[in-house]
């Protein structure tokens, strides 16, 4: 285990102020001899250095990756993974952060051990299934390009390839561009052999068992097995779905080009339940809570947090619909970096019915972006709210936890390895190269300052 130390965590305010619960350093006064000549992010990371609150993050566990990190893999049970260039380095998962095994899963000049083409660039795509034994892969087709033709069955006990399948409806071969779990939580269903693709207009349920019942398997294939189309729908040309996620009960929630979230039931996929509209700027990634009441969509500039409640009382006592804009604040944005754009919105991670997520997290640049989520959601008592009551609310109190590179995805692990002691489970943020553990330590009732 690495020794611990105090991570970047900032949760800057417009003035310095001292509070009992936290202890604050001033702002540093920069140096009027500087060098004129520094380029802008130096300038901009100097002004990082205005008040960073101690005890709040850290961090507990860094690590080198394997390769070029392309996807975090986090586990509810035992084991997470990287998935990168080279293969998938497995680790053990602690109440303090993910810490590596010493495990690796090798890719064989691009392909994984034991299968016949992981296609012509790395996996971007993967799902654990079956209580976190098994991983599908999905490979683009083509470099920069999100759909497959095919997937991988990863067995994790003895890392190889167990089965590849192949996506094709009626004797046609077809494409996806996303995969997930029937439900939020079905990772852990032992018996589980169904799962979720996404295309440009299509959504459906794929069964890796053929007709009969019997699970497909390409040992002594000289075709590759297809995967058995369950049922969807094949929508009209222009819903450009883009991302899509399951609530606890099965419920879809897929984003779109145009910005909107669409709700669809997972026995009547071909039935549009409820659409939720957007601002224009096209949804790329889309999270929900476990109870499917909040979703969180995430665009290039902002995130979209919308209650899935259109009339009637919500928990906290508002009567309309309530839509909330995530952003950075403009020094924020100047920090950040003009070139950077938000990616992978998550709410902080749970399995069981009762429990609350309590953090949401997105990645901008070199920046791990953290709100309260109940404290987001106060409508009524909310700072960033007082004096914007009617119309569209933005909340800009977040903490930030700063990288020296670009973050490749920032997630919180399940919410089971939260000590009793802690305002939640530890924070994992993977950069291209390496991956990092953050403790989230004592009492946060909310992040009440900005940057």
């Amino acid at each position: 285990m690495g020794a611990s130390h105090s991570s970047d965590a900032i949760d800057v305010s417009d003035s310095d102020y001292d509070e009992s619960e936290h202890e604050f350093v001033e702002k540093q006064e920069h140096n009027n001899d500087a060098n004129t000549s520094s380029d802008s992010e130096s300038k901009s990371r100097a002004s990082l250095d205005w008040i960073y609150p101690k005890g709040i993050m850290v961090e507990e566990f860094e690590q080198a990756a394997k390769g070029q990190v392309k996807n975090l893999m986090l586990g509810a049970l035992d084991q997470s993974f990287l998935v990168n260039d080279t293969g998938i380095q497995v680790f053990r998962n602690f109440s303090s952060g993910i810490h590596g095994e010493g495990v690796f899963v090798k890719f064989d000049g691009g392909n994984l051990l034991g299968s016949s083409n992981l296609g012509e660039s790395a996996a971007n795509k993967a799902t654990l299934m079956r209580v976190e034994t098994d991983m599908l892969l999905m490979s683009p087709i083509k470099e920069g390009m999100p759909h497959a033709s095919s997937l991988h069955q990863l067995d994790i006990g003895t890392g190889k390839i167990v089965n590849e399948w192949k996506f094709e409806k009626g004797g046609v071969d077809i494409t996806m561009r996303d995969i997930t779990n029937d439900a939020k939580g079905s990772q852990l269903d032992p018996s589980n052999s169904t799962f979720l693709g996404l295309a440009d207009n299509m959504l459906c349920q794929w069964d890796m068992r053929d007709r009969k019942g019997m699970v497909q398997s390409i040992v002594g294939a000289a075709n590759l097995p297809v995967l058995h189309w369950n049922h969807g729908y094949l929508f009209s040309r222009g819903t450009n779905f883009q991302c899509f996620v399951t609530s606890g009960d099965g419920s879809i929630f897929v984003g779109s080009h145009d910005g909107r979230i669409r709700l669809y039931s997972k026995k009547s996929m071909w039935q549009l339940k409820t659409i939720f509209p957007g601002l224009g700027y096209p949804i790329t990634h889309v999270d929900v809570t476990y109870d499917g009441k909040w979703v969180l969509g995430t665009t290039d500039t902002y995130l979209i947090l919308i209650c899935t409640s259109l009339y009637g009382e919500a928990e906290d006592g508002f009567t309309e619909r309530l839509l909330i804009l995530l952003k950075l604040s403009p020094q924020g944005s100047q920090l950040a970096g003009t070139n950077n754009k938000f990616h992978g919105g998550h709410f902080s991670w749970v399995t069981e019915n009762g429990k609350k997520e309590r953090h949401l997290v997105a990645t901008v640049g070199n920046f791990s972006v953290i709100w309260s989520f109940e404290q987001v959601k106060n409508s009524v008592n909310h700072e960033c709210y007082r004096n914007h009551q009617q119309g569209l609310k933005s909340c800009y109190c977040y903490m930030i936890v700063v990288k020296d590179e670009a973050i490749v995805e920032s997630r919180f692990m399940h919410d089971k390895f939260a000590d009793s002691d802690s305002p939640g489970a530890p924070l994992v943020k993977a950069t291209s190269m390496k991956v990092s553990s953050i403790s989230m330590c004592g009492k946060q009732p909310g992040f009440c300052t900005f940057i």
